[in-house]
């Protein structure tokens, strides 16, 4: 090889290389450019959306909500198309935009009284249906269902929300279940088509899970740990199933989804259960065991309407 042709090979080497690099650092300057939201307005901007005259029509107060509540029969089935499980594994990014759209805030309007009116974030639900039907936990609706419970007089309507701010009322209780704590429920998409979460399977100790959730003062905050244990408090009723998760979440995330890598919905946050040390002062708590409903117990109360 003369010293030509060696030095021409070698220039057009070095070209290549810059010419890769450029792609590369072309390819990280389209890169989805990170949003910072402030997510400390949902709530004032939720109160805005509220007063417009075309969303107040669609409303009904919570005492309606409860009148019809409570004529419904608890473990009653409700009708629809879950959307079927995914086989492709998301990354957590991936998982956050996939599946955003069908993690819906719960939130109670509060009428002006001693304070002034106002907006406040109460739990998670889920959306299973495109035409509005969504789950949550007995526990975020037991005012409603409970006979005995008394509603809060500065409370006036109970609703659901997505990420953008659309607000949804919720119009009926479909069917729930005390001791699974999960109850469903229909919203007025207003029109448009909501995108349920694909229902996976229950899942074995030592298993990765995901969370996207309404940690109070935290909304769509995203989490991730294992299936601890799957226990249950009566072997008899399969109601009293759960899976004890490491993942983190606290008040607000109450009817989270707890997602697979696929980011299929296979439980449905419920409870903490402390661990302290002591049971006198100082108490040193230590851990906190995370319970969660596992996904077949949503399966019995659904009529699939494929079949």
């Amino acid at each position: 090889m003369n010293i030509m042709n060696y030095w021409s090979k070698f220039l057009c080497l070095g070209l290549c290389l810059i010419v890769s690099g450029s792609v590369v650092c072309q390819g990280q300057e389209n890169e989805k450019e990170v949003v910072y939201r402030d997510y400390m307005r949902m709530e004032a901007d939720l109160l805005d959306s509220l007063k417009r005259d075309e969303v107040k029509t669609l409303f009904c107060g919570v005492h309606a909500l409860r009148l019809q509540a409570q004529q419904v029969k608890e473990s009653t089935l409700v009708r629809l198309k879950p959307r079927r499980a995914e086989k492709k594994k998301l990354s957590p990014q991936n998982m956050i935009e996939r599946r955003k759209g069908s993690v819906l805030t719960v939130n109670k309007y509060h009428r002006a009284m001693i304070r002034p009116e106002e907006v406040t974030g109460w739990a998670t639900a889920v959306v299973l249906s495109e035409d509005g039907i969504c789950v949550s936990n007995y526990h975020v609706f037991w005012e409603f269902l409970d006979t005995t419970a008394k509603l809060n007089p500065q409370d006036s309507i109970m609703f659901v929300a997505t990420e953008e701010g659309r607000v949804y009322p919720i119009t009926e209780i479909l069917s729930f279940n005390k001791t699974a704590d999960m109850t469903f429920f229909k919203v007025d998409t207003r029109g448009d088509v909501l995108t349920p979460i694909p229902l996976g399977n229950d899942l074995p100790a030592g298993t990765g899970v995901h969370l996207l959730s309404h940690p109070e003062g935290y909304p769509y905050a995203y989490t991730n740990g294992v299936v601890m244990r799957t226990t249950t408090s009566d072997a008899k009723d399969p109601f009293a199933r759960r899976m004890e998760l490491t993942i983190d979440y606290a008040k607000g995330a109450s009817g989270g989804p707890i997602m697979d890598d696929c980011g299929n919905m296979v439980a449905m946050v419920s409870s903490i259960r402390a661990i302290f040390y002591s049971n006198q002062p100082p108490y040193s708590q230590q851990m906190n065991v995370k319970l969660t409903i596992p996904v077949s117990l949503f399966r019995r109360l659904i009529q699939d309407t494929d079949k």
